[in-house]
């Protein structure tokens, strides 16, 4: 379907009347977009003449990205429904993807990879999302043009065939034209940098990104330590801030929910209820007047080291005796006087069934439940263990994954949790968690190099592994820095072997490699778009030029066999 046509006229915006029909008008056209299958799973908190009033008189435009996001959308659709699996991993550079685009179906952009090698700040440094916010969409930008220009190279060089056969001979073309998923981290800010982030994103040919839970301020590489989530509306107002963008923009953005909250051990606030299940508090009541931040600032003023201050954190911890409220309930049940071990499991799996990892309920309702069944409270406070920067404890897992994967899904195309080991079964756990409630939502997993994989399986389950994850609903799987890690490899590897053996590492490691495997960089004038120009500068010329890059006395006539 075409992109919405109707525009307001600036001429007419002064009648009242006029541009409130102008505005339905154009209402009744996004609502028919949304009308639309690829829709079916998505939910909006606002209306298409919301939408209307904030587009603009501009004549609507299709972005190019749009169309590369209908072409993912349908992709990933039709692999989710076979059971297969979409597999990429994070370019660097156009080397990486016009080499990819001949075996894979999409290309992912890392913001790790970014933040190490593509910085607009031109400074690397780990992934922690403190580089400028255009880094990733100006790698997009980088990629996305390299793949227009193989696209319109090739088709220009196929033109020149006379017949089927020469055709033929030039064999299938390849589709330069990847959709590019790209990794929008925590969204750089707050809502309003979410919107001009996937402004950019739009704006340079990105099919889909991903957005992930994390604190803006805070954020760490998914397999770092120190995560801290923000609670789950928090995160649903930055997923329905990306979609509102792409509305705004006509855009079919394909939306990515990410959850850091499998390992999280930090939150920035417990004002969500679906959150206070997994928050942390002291159960000491002798704590009370000894908060762990007031703790730790004393000692830090009285010049402790380091490695007294890890040991005066140690301590207070074990003092305070942290848990979460259900495992208080249960110590507390535990300790009662005269009740059998059955009649006390009886209890605790009474409060269980009520009070649970999916059922969302807030911590005053688990606490009033809680002195209905012990006839007294229970002392559970989680202010006490607020760390110095005035984050609460949080213990995440996959059931807390789950429970905010299922809030996050109808707000986004995917949802993918992070997690810190290629562990089959919990992804097993996740897929169960989240189809009970949404049993057509596609998955994403990340086949992550922070991983040891030659611990983690053996090979045969590393042959298996993308494959099993396929048939639980995993329809988008990817190797954050598979482009990273390759190229460091093949550099260091040529490194060694020319320093020893000079032109043999090259001629045989390399040329010899390209041109067994069929590599078309083997040419790289050609490769680069050499002959492309070259026929521009012709076509400006009347079809001749004495300037011709590719003329006679060209080098890469020595390759002319291959």
């Amino acid at each position: 379907m075409t992109m919405p046509v109707t525009t307001l006229d600036t001429t007419t915006s002064s009648n009242f009347q006029v541009l409130q029909n102008e505005l339905n008008a154009a209402a009744v056209e996004i609502e028919k977009w949304w009308s639309q299958p690829r829709w079916k799973g998505t939910k909006r908190i606002y209306t298409a003449k919301d939408i209307a009033a904030r587009r603009g008189t501009f004549p609507p435009v299709e972005y190019p990205s749009s169309v590369m996001a209908k072409k993912l959308y349908r992709v990933l659709e039709q692999h989710h429904k076979d059971r297969t699996v979409a597999k990429t991993f994070g370019a660097l550079d156009p080397v990486h993807i016009s080499q990819m685009a001949k075996y894979l179906d999409t290309i992912y952009v890392s913001g790790w990879q970014c933040s190490s090698t593509a910085s607009s700040s031109n400074e690397p440094g780990p992934d922690l999302a403190d580089y400028p916010m255009d880094t990733v969409p100006n790698k997009v930008d980088h990629l996305f043009k390299a793949q227009l220009f193989h696209d319109r190279k090739q088709l220009e060089a196929r033109a020149k065939a006379r017949s089927q056969e020469e055709l033929d001979a030039m064999g299938a073309p390849i589709d330069y034209l990847t959709p590019i998923v790209a990794d929008g981290d925590a969204g750089h800010g707050g809502l309003t940098a979410v919107f001009k982030l996937t402004k950019m994103f739009i704006e340079r040919g990105a099919a889909g990104i991903h957005m992930e839970d994390q604190t803006s301020t805070n954020k760490k590489c998914g397999h770092m330590a120190g995560r801290c989530v923000i609670p789950v509306q928090e995160h649903i107002n930055r997923l329905s801030t990306v979609r509102m963008c792409a509305d705004i923009m006509h855009s079919d953005l394909v939306l990515v929910a990410r959850t850091d909250s499998e390992a999280a051990t930090l939150i920035s606030s417990t004002i969500d209820t679906r959150d206070h299940y997994f928050i942390v508090g002291a159960t000491n009541s002798a704590m009370e007047d000894e908060s762990f931040a007031e703790t730790m600032d004393k000692a830090i003023l009285s010049g402790k080291s380091a490695e007294e201050l890890a040991h005066i954190e140690k301590d207070w911890c074990e003092r305070a005796d942290l848990k979460l409220f259900h495992e208080a309930f249960a110590d507390e049940v535990n300790r009662l006087p005269k009740i059998s071990e059955k009649e006390k499991q009886k209890i605790i799996d009474l409060f269980s069934s009520k009070i649970g990892p999916l059922t969302e309920t807030s911590h005053r309702d688990a606490k009033k439940l809680a002195k209905e069944l012990l006839g007294h409270d229970i002392y559970f406070n989680w202010d006490l263990p607020r760390v110095r920067e005035g984050l609460y404890r949080y213990q995440g897992g996959t059931q807390c994954s789950i429970m905010r994967a299922r809030a996050f899904a109808p707000f986004a195309d995917l949802v993918w949790m992070e997690s810190n080991y290629p562990d089959y079964q919990q992804a097993v756990d996740f897929s169960k968690g989240v189809k009970a409630e949404y049993p057509d939502k596609m998955l994403a997993y990340n086949l992550s190099p922070s991983f040891n994989w030659t611990k983690a399986m053996s090979i045969d389950d590393q042959e298996t592994f993308i494959d099993r994850l396929g048939n639980l609903g995993y329809s988008w799987q990817f190797i954050t820095l598979a482009g990273l890690h390759t190229t460091a490899l093949a550099i260091s590897n040529f490194s060694r072997d020319f320093a020893q053996d000079g032109m043999k590492a090259y001629a045989q490691n390399v040329q010899k490699q390209e041109m067994e495997n069929d590599v078309d960089i083997l040419k790289h004038q050609k490769w680069s778009g050499a002959e492309y120009i070259d026929s521009l500068l012709k076509l400006a010329q009347g079809g001749i030029s004495a300037t011709a890059a590719m003329g006679k006395g060209v080098t890469e006539d020595q390759f002319r066999a291959h």
